[in-house]
């Protein structure tokens, strides 16, 4: 198998050839800015993606205050957490994708369309219609739904299990498979302990709603593989003082 040392993945999403909308790739390792302009006139020609109707969740009690929420809104926004937990949807008027803010932070819509085309030798991935879906050479990922719904959300999380998501690399914080790439945690882990709350307090505000998370495709050997490999790229990359003994 490859060694999995994607640093792109960490870092950001131009180098992915990107769908929208059923639209031509636009954006990739070989792509050129013309070839861009011809993606969006395509999708132009394409109908919306169709989502479904938001379903209103059900949230726990928020013990958060105003200024905790409102710093935590800033970093989520400054941080990007929307380019992948926001589903985007193709807007015809504007001839660009656009954050469905709706559906602010609830992941993958269920059901949702999947990447289009298939994965080049040289491509790192495929971005989906949506922006929530990620094909992988190794398998296909979809965000997970983080507003505060108890059934298929953050609700049942806690704040020690969303820090220890940042420490340690591990899904829900716990000692099974890792973070899955696109979720850029090596960097995330740099924050300080209360600007991971403040994030939480944020996650904890937003109106919830009911979207059950997709499952990754990926084959189970290869699930530890990329844990064992994400864990030697943390050992190499750079960790603030203050995340250091963590």
């Amino acid at each position: 198998m490859m060694r999995l040392r994607m640093m792109a993945l960490l870092c950001g999403l131009t180098a992915l050839a990107v769908t929208a909308c059923g639209g031509e790739r636009g954006v990739g390792s070989s792509g050129a800015a013309a070839g861009g302009a011809t993606s969006v006139a395509a999708a132009a020609s394409e109908p919306i993606v169709d989502l479904g109707p938001v379903v209103p969740g059900t949230a726990p009690p928020n013990p958060y205050g105003a200024e905790q929420i409102e710093r935590g809104r800033y970093l989520t926004r400054i941080g990007s957490c929307n380019d992948c937990h926001t589903p985007s949807i193709f807007d015809l008027e504007l001839g660009v994708p656009r954050p469905d803010m709706t559906r602010e932070l609830a992941g993958h819509p269920k059901g949702g369309p999947e990447p289009g085309g298939t994965v080049a030798p040289t491509d790192i991935g495929l971005i989906g219609p949506t922006f929530t879906s990620f094909a992988l050479p190794f398998g296909t990922i979809y965000s997970i739904n983080l507003t505060p719904d108890i059934d298929t959300g953050t609700g049942t999380w806690t704040e020690e299990m969303f820090l220890e998501i940042f420490r340690s690399g591990r899904h829900l914080g716990g000692d099974g498979r890792g973070v899955l790439p696109p979720m850029p945690w090596l960097w995330i882990r740099n924050l300080r302990d209360e600007d991971l709350v403040a994030i939480f307090a944020y996650l904890r505000s937003l109106p919830p709603i009911h979207n059950p998370a997709t499952d990754p495709k990926i084959a189970e050997p290869t699930i530890w593989q990329l844990r064992d490999s994400f864990d030697r790229l943390a050992k190499e990359l750079p960790k603030e003082e203050w995340a250091a003994g963590r």
